[in-house]
């Protein structure tokens, strides 16, 4: 179920995508990315497949968010050495 803090991390994508320019052709879905690296499809399936066996209940996982950070990215530094940190939030969570 999404809560108030799902919407309001859309609504922030939305604001400053608009506010840059930035024109997706996907809309935007709040994630936790915990691999940054270009995968075929079959990678991406032994990941997934793997993870799964490591925590069945990977999928299904909920957990607070506490913050929000901003980072200026270059999407080719696969090293994340160059992502910059513009901004973080702190969000009311109560």
């Amino acid at each position: 179920m999404y809560t108030g803090i799902f919407f309001k991390v859309v609504e922030a994508c939305s604001h400053y995508t608009g506010h840059f320019g930035y024109k997706s052709s996907t809309p935007y879905m709040p994630h936790l990315s915990i691999i940054y690296r270009d995968l075929s499809n079959e990678e991406k399936k032994k990941a997934q497949e793997k993870a799964n066996m490591l925590d069945e209940s990977i999928n299904s996982l909920n957990f607070q968010i506490s913050s929000l950070a901003l980072y200026e990215t270059d999407i080719e530094d696969m090293t994340l050495k160059f992502w910059k940190k513009i901004v973080e939030f702190n969000l009311d969570t109560n």
